[in-house]
């Protein structure tokens, strides 16, 4: 097995998601998906962001940010974050 398919072990890959609906609360999120790699809030907007990190495909070199967003404790929005920057590159 290459690289890559060893980091899609540690990451998963992006059909995680597919366990995911709209209106979840936070900690159905965490029991499908596991404890996000980080977590941030915006007071203004009342939202809470659950970041996590998979694979697009179990072939894909660098695992990408997903971000499940909380509003109420309900899940609003999720899914690729695709204006990120890959900041490996030299």
């Amino acid at each position: 097995m290459g690289l890559s398919g060893c980091q899609a072990m540690v990451y998963g890959t992006a059909t995680d998601f597919e366990k995911l609906s709209l209106g979840m609360d936070k900690a159905q999120v965490i029991q499908a998906l596991g404890s996000p790699v980080s977590v941030a809030a915006d007071g203004d907007k009342g939202e809470e962001y659950l970041v996590y990190k998979r694979m697009k495909h179990a072939i894909s070199e660098w695992p990408r940010t997903y971000l499940v967003t909380l509003k109420g404790g309900m899940v609003v929005r999720y899914g690729e974050q695709y204006e990120e920057q890959n900041v490996n590159r030299y």
